[in-house]
């Protein structure tokens, strides 16, 4: 198991619509905490804890597009593309902007 952050930021603009997919997200996927820069406002970095190696890969790929991973249904729950389309237009840079990283515990 490892954590993951998630880190973009989001037009002023679009700030409310945001909020309120962010919510949603929150709903669905208790293991997600969500926090926004007190230095940085509209920084945000979404905490995943307890993800497998596998499923931290299939997110990677569905959120970012970048990465050529074969996402096998039911692999991770947030695995359909049309769940993170909104993201994509409020980050300014859209998926290039988003940015991805896997962290494990030091042994």
């Amino acid at each position: 198991m490892c954590i993951v952050f998630v880190e973009y930021r989001i037009d002023a603009s679009y700030r409310l619509p945001y909020l309120a997919w962010s919510q949603r997200l929150s709903d669905d996927f208790p293991q997600m905490e969500l926090y926004e820069g007190t230095d940085q406002p509209g920084l945000f970095v979404e905490l995943w804890s307890g993800l497998t190696d596998d499923q931290y890969r299939f997110m990677r790929a569905v959120r970012t597009r970048k990465d050529e991973y074969a996402v096998e249904p039911g692999a991770w729950d947030g695995s359909d593309p049309e769940r993170w389309a909104p993201l994509e237009q409020w980050v300014p840079g859209g998926c290039a902007k988003i940015h991805i990283w896997q962290f494990q515990k030091v042994k």
